[in-house]
């Protein structure tokens, strides 16, 4: 294992070539360009990424936001959605974009000879969009659908349901994907008012990665996002916190049953993040995890189990989760909650290692495309950490002790937790 991370993290810094350094500017109207310059195959690739998203869906609009992003890119003033997308398509790469919840991001591939051409078409599309009200239905129609499937995948299901306890009455207790009742309601006005709400330079992380010097990119750049409103833009802070043991049962036709289990965690940005990233790779990160050894392979409990801790700007949270048949519900409860804890007892120098191995080897294995590596780079400024969190992310790994492990372990895990328990 380690042979292969030593591998991946040469090939990391030189297989694309350019090195790691990366452009920061900072435009008038506050919106952010990152680039890092490569050589290559004459490539460029970018991630937009707009903070704030579907947690500033209004009241009785929930979905909103996503619905603004499936429309973004259907059709423009000048251009057909098939226009749109042939210019990207046609040099070989792809344009896309999609509503998140703390962030939604318009990502594109281009031919270096074409980048101009494909930052006109997205000038086109940030500034005059064209929201048709039967597209709109049919958008609204589909992401019903959506909704409605998910409720029949036990896992979705049951994350969603804890999602309405563990964020209730904040912005967070409903997806990116909205309310049926409320996506029915929602109009091209709607849209329209939306659209131009997140039109403001602080909103916006524009992140590129290619084959270009920045000094060539920089006057295309600007022309695009130069002309977005000279506004700052600050995240709403929301406190979660669970205080106590609690769970809900929900039963439902099926054949298995699934638990998903809450647990509080440090946010993004936030002291121990990396620690608890270690402990969570730990606990639930693929076969050698103790979930997975302890549960299933030990206990034959699990057909499927493990744990994620998603990267948050205003949340932190582990969620630990189990397949298991409806007979041994309880006792996978129970050995969720007994493995978690078992964590006071101490971790192995074998686990830490493991768990940074699996942690890095990922982590590399994702950053080898420019895409991916602008991605990376947007996201880490986005989410408060820095742009520079990108190319100190093996050290910053590496680094943890176990000490800092069981420290935010007793910091975070023994203030409680909420089980949601969906069984036949």
């Amino acid at each position: 294992m380690k042979y292969l991370i030593l591998l991946l993290f040469l090939t990391f810094n030189f297989a694309i070539a350019g090195g790691n350094k990366v452009i920061k500017h900072i435009l008038p109207n506050k919106a952010t360009i990152l680039y890092k310059e490569t050589s290559g195959k004459g490539i460029i690739s970018g991630v937009i990424f707009i903070k704030g998203g579907s947690i500033e869906d209004p009241k009785g609009k929930k979905g909103l936001n996503h619905l603004l992003f499936k429309m973004l890119l259907k059709r423009s003033e000048n251009l057909t959605g098939l226009e749109i997308n042939k210019v990207f398509e046609d040099s070989g790469g792809h344009i896309s974009a999609s509503g998140g919840e703390e962030f939604s991001t318009i990502e594109f591939a281009i031919k270096l000879e074409d980048f101009e051409k494909g930052m006109k078409v997205l000038k086109e599309v940030l500034y005059k969009p064209v929201f048709e009200k039967e597209k709109l239905k049919q958008e609204i129609n589909n992401t019903i659908a959506q909704i409605n499937a998910k409720k029949e995948e036990g896992f979705s299901y049951a994350l969603d349901e804890l999602r309405k306890e563990i964020y209730k009455n904040t912005p967070y207790e409903v997806s990116p994907l909205g309310i049926p009742e409320d996506l029915k309601n929602i109009t091209v006005k709607d849209l329209k008012e939306r659209h131009k709400h997140i039109l403001q330079g602080g909103r916006f992380i524009i992140s590129i990665v290619g084959d270009l010097p920045y000094k060539e990119a920089e006057p295309i750049l600007k022309n695009v996002f130069g002309k977005l409103e000279n506004k700052d833009y600050q995240y709403k802070k929301v406190n979660v916190k669970i205080s106590k043991a609690d769970k809900k049962e929900i039963n439902r036709d099926g054949a298995q049953s699934t638990i998903v289990v809450a647990y509080n965690a440090p946010k993004a940005g936030e002291k121990g993040y990396f620690a608890f990233k270690v402990l969570n790779s730990i606990l639930g990160n693929g076969f050698t995890s103790r979930l997975f050894q302890e549960l299933r392979e030990k206990r034959g409990l699990a057909y499927a189990v493990g744990s994620f801790y998603p990267s948050k700007i205003n949340v932190g949270n582990m969620f630990a989760y189990i397949g298991t048949a409806p007979e041994k519900t309880e006792k996978s409860l129970n050995g969720i909650i007994e493995v978690v804890n078992s964590i006071k007892n101490g971790i192995t120098e074998e686990e830490i290692k493991i768990a940074k191995e699996k942690l890095i080897g990922h982590f590399l294995l994702d950053s080898q495309t420019r895409e991916k590596q602008a991605f990376y780079l947007g996201f880490f400024e986005t989410i408060g950490l820095g742009y520079e969190t990108f190319n100190k992310y093996v050290e910053k790994i590496q680094s943890v002790k176990e000490k800092q492990v069981l420290n935010v372990y007793n910091r975070y895990i023994p203030e409680g937790y909420f089980a949601v328990i969906v069984k036949p």
